[in-house]
């Protein structure tokens, strides 16, 4: 799955992992040995609000998207260190975290318009989170 702007029709990443269980939540990045340019995060949230993340265990730093059920970026936090917590400022509906660096390379803006595809299809992302997309 791809991570694509629509704003400027770049690819923010080509390997999306969807942390959609438990475990996938949980363990997240930590202990990983790397996070390669082109690879993304995604966290689907079952409802909208100020999440909080922690790089307890990572080995190096990140890059955070926060997006509404629009797919929009309202949020981003660029080069988040191991380590660290951080809290978003504005209630959001998905995560994605990327390498650090990503967000500047890829031009990416808080009010940009993002959309996941699969083989240049755009995907219903309401098929990976139910919840997420009640109400719309």
């Amino acid at each position: 799955m791809r991570l694509i702007n629509l704003e400027n029709g770049k690819v923010i990443a080509d390997k999306v992992e969807l942390a959609n269980s438990f475990w996938k939540r949980f363990r997240g990045l930590m202990l990983k040995g790397n996070f390669r340019s082109g690879q993304a995060l995604v966290f689907p949230f079952s409802k909208p609000k100020r999440y909080s993340i922690h790089t307890f265990f990572m080995r190096f730093p990140i890059d955070l998207l926060y997006l509404n059920q629009k797919l929009e970026v309202i949020e981003s936090r660029k080069e988040l260190s191991p380590w660290k917590t951080h809290k978003s400022e504005k209630e959001a509906s998905i995560l994605v975290e990327l390498p650090p660096g990503r967000i500047e390379e890829a031009n990416v803006r808080v009010g940009d318009e993002l959309d996941f595809r699969e083989k240049g299809e755009s995907i219903n992302f309401c098929d990976f989170s139910p919840t997420l997309c009640k109400g719309l």
